[in-house]
């Protein structure tokens, strides 16, 4: 017999709206004043506005009010008359048209001579590239807060209320997705896991690197680059797409204006020979297709499997690093001719 998933909520309704109406449910929940009434969960409530705020275990919550769509800021609380939080609350998409500045300026504007702490945070329950999480802390001042920091909150308390298990065991399932990287079909079927991967690849290339799912004409896909070089009047760099469904492939791109398509066969045939010396099987794409980016070359079998079909990690880095390696020697070539 199979065994049916238990109804949740949670992953019926997933748009973002969905969380923020638990989060504030949440941070009302952690008001001393309903400790009586269902004290697990205040104490979980607390711990996660203490989260919020970066305070320790001693701190004393007592009073918190709490709201959706202040000024279009996904969430907000006020915290003992001591902290005011704002909360862009993301799942799956990310921060755009310069959103966290404008709620930080009215923020800051609103509170101006008030005595309250004031708490910029971004919380992440979905996956998102660590170089873009980076800018969002260093350029907006954000404090990032992650779906395993939540769940660490939540799941360390045992609470007997639906909304809150079932919010529990949404994220959990997610992040148990997420971090199934390791098998090469389940990376090219779910885009949770997709995504896990590239957070794992960002963990162990030394270098900068960023990913994000790419819309185009021919169904999209979920991108990785890095490692740009500088040869004559273009550039070159490394690119992971994973077609979810279809492939997972590694190519050189190739960016720069009026390129034409004699150049990209001229310093195709020239990486794929460098290419060979490293054991690397550098081909063309079936046609090239001219814009502001092209794919210059495939690197075939560049995501390698075991015989259990999880994806060789140690082997794909090796082949990345002589990619890399290729694209050097190119660049240094090139500046000596």
């Amino acid at each position: 017999m199979i065994q049916k998933i238990t109804p949740n909520i949670f992953r019926l309704a997933t748009k973002e709206l969905t969380q923020d109406s638990f989060f504030v449910w949440l941070l009302l929940w952690a008001d001393q004043a309903h400790s009586a009434i269902d004290p697990a969960l205040n104490r979980a409530a607390q711990d996660f506005v203490k989260l919020l705020v970066g305070q320790s275990g001693d701190y004393k919550v007592l009073n918190v009010n709490a709201g959706r769509q202040l000024q279009n800021i996904d969430l907000w609380a006020e915290v003992n008359d001591e902290y005011f939080i704002c909360i862009e609350d993301k799942t799956n998409t990310g921060a755009h048209s310069g959103q966290l500045s404008r709620y930080k300026e009215f923020i800051l504007e609103r509170y101006n001579g008030k005595p309250h702490i004031l708490r910029f945070v971004y919380l992440k329950t979905g996956n998102e590239s660590t170089a873009t999480l980076n800018l969002i802390r260093e350029q907006d001042g954000y404090t990032v807060i992650d779906r395993k920091a939540v769940l660490q909150i939540l799941n360390s308390h045992q609470v007997n209320n639906n909304i809150f298990n079932d919010f529990c065991a949404y994220l959990s399932a997610l992040e148990e997705l997420t971090t199934s990287y390791a098998s090469f079909d389940i990376v090219n079927n779910e885009m949770s896991a997709a995504e896990g991967f590239y957070v794992e690849l960002q963990q162990l290339i030394p270098e900068w690197t960023d990913w994000k799912y790419v819309s185009n004409p021919t169904g999209g896909f979920l991108g990785f680059w890095y490692h740009w070089v500088k040869a004559e009047s273009f550039e070159l760099y490394i690119q992971i797409e994973n077609r979810l469904k279809s492939d997972i492939r590694v190519t050189i791109k190739i960016s720069g204006l009026d390129l034409k398509i004699e150049t990209l066969n001229q310093v195709c045939s020239e990486v794929r020979l460098l290419g060979l010396e490293y054991g690397l099987d550098i081909v063309r794409p079936k046609k090239y297709r001219l814009g502001k980016t092209s794919t210059l070359a495939i690197v075939d079998n560049a995501v390698p499997q075991t015989i259990n079909h999880l994806i060789d990690m140690p082997q794909l880095l090796l082949t990345l690093q002589s990619i890399q390696v290729v694209l050097d020697l190119y660049a240094a070539n090139t500046s000596m001719n």
